[in-house]
């Protein structure tokens, strides 16, 4: 196997351990996240007999629209690493035929 070969091995190898942190990290803490957020907003409402339950729902909103944003996020930074492994190895590629 060429040097260059290796090379894209290796940036194959890289994306594919960028994505799989990324997604794992953002699939495991996203539902505790969730969840924690959850038992507080229902001890809260259980609390004030329900008279909080406006705010709860407001902020169970915010959380599951960060938790969004951090999965859209992630899904843009797989893209972005994607794109980049492909340019390397085109780059990588074009430097090969020059050879």
């Amino acid at each position: 196997m060429s040097s260059f070969d290796e090379m894209k091995k290796k940036a194959d190898e890289v994306v594919d351990q960028a994505k799989s942190a990324v997604s794992d990290l953002a699939d495991r803490h996203g539902d505790t996240v969730a969840g924690t957020v959850d038992k507080i907003t229902d001890a809260i409402d259980e609390k004030t007999g329900g008279s909080a339950s406006a705010v709860a729902a407001t902020i169970d909103e915010a959380v599951s629209g960060a938790l969004s944003a951090a999965q859209a996020t992630t899904e843009t930074v797989t893209q972005k690493a994607t794109e980049a492994t492909s340019a390397v190895k085109d780059a990588v590629s074009r430097k090969a035929d020059d050879h």
